[in-house]
């Protein structure tokens, strides 16, 4: 995917999710329990500013396939590269360039997975994300999936125990090679 048609999409996001009635929720701590629509803002701008640093920086951008998430100010990067050097260039890089809390740095030394496995993530992304949304007393909305080469990642503010209910029940969906979780406790 060309750093153009990235941006329009990310860019398309956006509109989408500003559009939509995002409203922050706290915690009786005063500790934040949902995104408000502000962070939301701030997420995408991180994601532009964190895949603008990678596409400025050629080697990695042409021998490289990666994707930023940014969840609360978290990011998640993920997708492959083909030395160590290049996954760690591109944390550095995404660190310098995003006003990130955190970056988890889930990049695979390994050669750009193929359309098939692609799709095949899209597939589990969606099957994860029924499980998670049929589960009786569970609020879905409250997780991020994320999947890449049959490996879930999984963000969001949610309580530790929400956290393991998450954890287990995308364990139990069929072709999930690996959980990871990066979320946000807020008990």
């Amino acid at each position: 995917m060309t750093f153009w048609t990235k941006t329009l999409t990310l860019s398309c996001a956006t509109l989408l999710v500003t559009s939509c009635a995002i409203t922050g929720q706290q915690n009786s701590s005063g500790q934040q329990t949902r995104r408000d629509i502000a962070t939301v803002i701030e997420d995408e701008q991180i994601e532009l500013d964190a895949i603008k640093a990678i596409f400025n920086n050629d080697e990695l951008w042409s021998k490289s396939d990666i994707d930023i998430v940014s969840f609360n100010k978290t990011i998640l990067l993920v997708g492959q590269t083909p030395t160590l050097t290049l996954k760690q260039r591109a944390e550095s890089l995404v660190k310098q360039a995003a006003t990130a809390n955190r970056v988890f740095n889930e990049i695979r030394v390994a050669a750009p997975t193929s359309s098939l496995t692609y799709f095949g993530d899209l597939s589990l992304t969606s099957k994860v994300k029924t499980a998670l949304f049929i589960e009786d007393n569970f609020d879905s909305t409250k997780v991020k999936v994320v999947t890449e080469d049959s490996e879930v990642f999984l963000l969001g503010l949610v309580s530790k125990a929400e956290a393991e209910k998450a954890i287990s029940i995308t364990r139990n969906v069929s072709g999930v090679k690996r959980v990871i979780q990066a979320f946000e406790i807020i008990d």
